[in-house]
């Protein structure tokens, strides 16, 4: 698909309000994303890195949780600062990685709540990215996220870059890019 087409229907989804057409227009904004990135990688003749490839989507919690935790195994360097958009479920913090919950509270255990609205939730992520995380893993039963905290989303791609996105989950990368491109 074309970067206009996706353009023109990015557009036209900016403005519809059916629950169905949330989720597109996350996938859609995602896909956008990946195509940015794609043609910046190719303009810099730079090697991507394949990601799993992702089954279809899976309905057993237990499974999604398996799932999330191999990709990011496989997508993120060992110990990396990962942030996860979890509900307090200490099952989705992979052990093999420093993993804690989002939003968090001042121990970084679960905050218990939601943050209220899109500044909030940029506020809490800056100020966690501030102490040190890197990544922001949102699982797919979190996927809401991206639709109720809009503002949350273009931060996100306006500040970071998508590393992995499939139908188990997104992982964003929070590192500030070097003069030379690489994170850090």
């Amino acid at each position: 698909m074309s970067a206009a087409t996706m353009e023109r229907l990015r557009e036209r989804l900016a403005t519809a309000h059916a629950p169905q057409d949330a989720r597109l227009r996350v996938l859609l904004v995602l896909a956008h994303e990946l195509l940015r990135q794609r043609t910046l990688l190719d303009a810099a003749a730079l090697p991507v890195a394949a990601a799993p490839v992702a089954d279809a989507a899976v309905e057993d919690y237990g499974e999604l949780v398996r799932r999330i935790r191999a990709v990011a195994a496989a997508a993120l360097p060992p110990g990396a600062r990962v942030l996860v958009v979890s509900r307090g479920d200490e099952e989705l913090l992979a052990p093999e990685l420093s993993a804690s919950h989002f939003p968090q509270g001042l121990d970084g255990r679960y905050a218990g709540h939601y943050p209220a609205d899109s500044e909030a939730a940029i506020a809490h992520l800056e100020a966690c990215r501030a102490a040190g995380a890197e990544f922001l893993l949102l699982p797919a039963t979190g996927f809401w996220w991206l639709d109720y905290y809009g503002g949350l989303l273009q931060h996100l791609m306006g500040r970071g870059r998508v590393l992995h996105h499939d139908g188990h989950c997104v992982i964003f990368d929070l590192r500030v890019p070097t003069a030379r491109g690489a994170p850090r």
